[in-house]
């Protein structure tokens, strides 16, 4: 499969995306749960970040396959992404339009806000970093405090995602 494959699934799959940001937590954390995303993620301001990624929707609006405008997210400028047709017509001729097994992941991810998407993908990456318990919170909310109010929620949430690195699981 090549490498572009997860994130074409990915856009194709969710239509719409309102945000980099979102887009962002949301191949990070699909990462984290075992989806082979081969994006490099960095810890930064607004938790991980890809720079690799960014890259890659610039090459697909460039190629037409996604679309890209600016939209309100509060008082911030954001853009919103959206998958066009083509590809859909992309996957199905590489063999790729079935749905992945972690479609339903993605879409209950996208359902959520960024500022939440923020909060599970930097708790799953200090999970990564040998974290847990208080040490994880204390340390999350150091990290970013604008965070405790929904720092259960988040928590709730990372506790719930399925993992995609078991091998009878397909991707």
């Amino acid at each position: 499969m090549h490498p572009i494959v997860p994130l074409l699934q990915l856009l194709h799959l969710l239509k719409r995306v309102e945000g980099r940001k979102k887009l962002q937590k949301l191949v990070h954390i699909l990462q984290e749960r075992g989806v082979p995303f081969p994006e490099r993620f960095e810890y930064s301001y607004y938790g991980m970040y890809s720079a690799q990624l960014r890259s890659e929707v610039e090459r697909l609006e460039s190629e037409k396959l996604v679309n890209e405008s600016p939209c309100s997210a509060g008082t911030n400028l954001s853009y919103s992404l959206e998958a066009t047709d083509d590809i859909g017509k992309l996957l199905k001729e590489i063999g790729q339009e079935q749905e992945p097994a972690w479609a339903a992941t993605a879409r209950l991810l996208n359902g959520l806000s960024a500022q939440e998407l923020e909060g599970i993908s930097t708790i799953l990456f200090l999970k990564e970093c040998g974290l847990s318990g208080d040490e994880l919170k204390n340390r999350l909310l150091v990290l970013k405090p604008h965070l405790e109010p929904i720092y259960a929620k988040c928590e709730k949430e990372a506790s719930k995602l399925p993992d995609y690195r078991q091998a009878d699981v397909a991707v």
